[in-house]
């Protein structure tokens, strides 16, 4: 869905994303149209949140980072049908943590997963 704004300078257009210009501008019949930064999608996490291990205070930037917290938690790589997918299950309950396999489409909605299913070892922050 495209979403317009309506700019009060009406010569010059400055396109919105999350409430921050993204230093494009566009002329057209007085009407702002929303464009995606084409740098903003390449880095990892552009929704502006980050997950934390709590006990040792470090972010997670990477998924081998990641991977290396879940595995002395007691969760372990597991292998499903999905090559798409990463996963993690614990013997010891019924939990599945399913994430993106490129580490760049690593957004909140997976962290919040990861947060519930470890009880006081992670948390989500703002940037």
């Amino acid at each position: 869905m495209t979403k317009y704004y309506q700019s009060t300078n009406p010569d010059t257009k400055t396109c919105i994303k999350n409430n921050t210009p993204t230093k494009r501008s566009i002329k057209n019949n007085d009407v702002v149209r929303l464009v995606e930064n084409s740098g903003s999608d390449q880095r990892p996490n552009p929704e502006g949140k980050l997950l934390v291990h709590t006990p040792s205070n470090e972010v997670t930037t990477s998924y081998e980072i990641l991977e290396t917290k879940l595995l002395s938690l007691g969760w372990e790589r597991y292998y499903g049908s999905d090559p798409d997918l990463f996963q993690f299950h614990k013997r010891s309950s019924i939990h599945l943590i399913s994430l993106p396999k490129e580490f760049t489409k690593f957004k909140s909605v997976y962290m919040y997963d990861i947060v519930v299913k470890n009880p006081n070892m992670f948390m989500v922050m703002d940037k």
